[in-house]
């Protein structure tokens, strides 16, 4: 396996972590991780894509080797703001985006509102959270989600963090929240997603409070504007859950250029259950929609 090439940035707010491969001549691809995950589940992938494509894989604040930013600055916004750190740090005039869960979700407002700049972008299971399909589905009134909002935040403060003896046992927690993901995916998860402590305890990298979304991310009817403004090419790919449905055909008709596919029995992180599946539908979709002969056109 190829390993990334690890540099930091520091726009001024926070230390940012971000793994590129590949030649930084190609078409580049953004490689944007879900919640409470970290760059490195996009090892495999890279492979496959990495010789005909630069890409950039970041750790979102309070992720992998990023700075934490306080229980109170993970929202939608703020992980927008340190993705757009790393389109200037890397010059990103023009880029593709591959983003799973959270990193999809984010990756369309970044296509939604850079649609000069986002040429292509593929999500797994990102256009409803699951706080607004809540919202969709049993609308709050805004004072009511401020409270809601600062009880879960207080019950936060009170959790202690998770800590394990051994990466073994990090991998039984992992396994039992994923058990659709082959043993091999889960240790290189827990080996790149953990750090060990002082007593020689193992712990996540990940800042738990990153669950918490703010009030106003919980408001879903946005996602209507979203939508309506995405206009590069999108490739929307689901598992046919219950818990993450394949969204509503008046929503997805809001995109200019939408392709879904829905891998049957997929468990949400189904870029590792079905990888080569997975990685074959994104060259394909990328070598049609984005290409070096397409960027410079």
């Amino acid at each position: 396996m190829i390993e990334p090439e690890s540099q930091f940035i520091e726009p001024g707010r926070l230390r940012l972590h971000v793994n590129t491969w590949g030649d930084p001549s190609a078409p580049p691809v953004m490689l944007l991780h879900g919640m409470s995950d970290h760059s490195r589940g996009w090892d495999w992938i890279a492979q496959d894509l990495l010789k005909d494509y630069y890409l950039i894989a970041p750790d979102l604040r309070g992720h992998g080797d990023s700075d934490w930013a306080g229980a109170d600055a993970y929202s939608l916004g703020a992980f927008l703001l340190d993705i757009a750190d790393v389109m200037e740090a890397f010059d990103l005039q023009k880029f593709a985006i591959v983003g799973h869960s959270l990193g999809g979700a984010l990756g369309l407002r970044l296509a939604a509102s850079f649609p000069d700049r986002v040429a292509a972008l593929t999500g797994v299971e990102c256009v409803t959270m699951p706080i607004q399909r809540d919202e969709m589905a049993s609308p709050k009134p805004y004072p009511l989600r401020i409270r809601n909002w600062i009880a879960q935040r207080q019950a936060g403060h009170s959790k202690p963090r998770p800590n394990f003896p051994s990466l073994d046992a990090a991998c039984a927690r992992m396994e039992q929240a994923q058990p659709l993901v082959d043993r091999a995916t889960i240790k290189h998860l827990v080996r790149h997603g953990t750090r060990r402590a002082d007593d020689g305890t193992y712990t996540w990298k990940h800042d738990s409070q990153n669950r918490v979304r703010p009030p106003e991310d919980q408001y879903a009817h946005e996602l209507c504007d979203v939508l309506d403004a995405v206009v590069c090419p999108t490739l929307l790919v689901y598992g046919g859950s219950e818990a993450r449905p394949v969204p509503a055909p008046d929503m997805l008709d809001r995109m200019k250029a939408v392709e879904v596919q829905v891998f049957e029995g997929g468990c949400h992180a189904l870029h590792h259950q079905y990888r080569q599946r997975f990685t074959d539908s994104v060259i394909q979709f990328l070598n049609h929609h984005y290409s070096e002969r397409r960027i410079n056109a």
